[in-house]
């Protein structure tokens, strides 16, 4: 499912990083992006408002790019991009919706990604699984951190199935966070899924 997302996230790393390039000669070297600090600053606090990803990403200095280098995905809609490039990496901020039939049901899932090229991939993970404070699970294609988020607090869930993810799904409080590790880039996502 994630697969497209993947490759074109890291396309889109990719045309930015003659650009990374050229700003290293002019600045002195920054520290990385701090992935998890840039998806909780960025797309959970935005909590899937658009506008809202618009606002925070620009305001940690992202910069909107054209729909030309927004990654297309299947079955996805309202994209919109937002890049960094430094002398150390170069940064994506991406938001979007997708769809998906999974047992007779429309799942939406509005989502808001953050990657960085260059990235240390097990660093990110292993301080992902420390923040998050429970196990991921595997499910619908990827290893996530799911859980629902309720007023007491997040409730992980122990596995996914199709039917757990369908009946998670349809409270409207389920969140997914996903890493991704391809190349040299990782990618995290904040999913927010429901029934349609």
């Amino acid at each position: 499912m994630f697969a497209s997302l993947r490759r074109a996230v890291l396309f889109g790393l990719a045309l930015s990083a003659s650009s990374a390039t050229a700003l290293a000669q002019d600045q002195a070297a920054p520290a990385p992006t701090d992935l998890i600090a840039a998806l909780d600053g960025i797309c959970v606090a935005a909590q899937g408002d658009r506008g809202q990803v618009s606002s925070l990403a620009q305001a940690q200095g992202f910069a909107p790019v054209p729909e030309s280098m927004v990654p297309r995905m299947r079955n996805s809609s309202d994209r919109a991009g937002f890049m960094r490039t430094n002398a150390t990496d170069v940064s994506l901020v991406m938001v979007g919706t997708m769809t998906r039939r999974l047992g007779g049901e429309t799942v939406v899932m509005e989502f808001c990604g953050v990657s960085a090229q260059p990235a240390d991939h097990s660093a990110v993970d292993a301080r992902l699984r420390q923040v998050m404070g429970f196990a991921p699970v595997r499910g619908m294609g990827l290893e996530a951190y799911a859980w629902l988020q309720t007023p007491e607090g997040r409730a992980p869930s122990r596995s996914l199935s199709d039917a757990q993810f369908l009946d998670m799904a349809g409270t409207g409080q389920m969140r997914l966070i996903a890493l991704d590790r391809t190349g040299r880039g990782s990618t995290l996502l904040y999913i927010l899924p429901r029934i349609d």
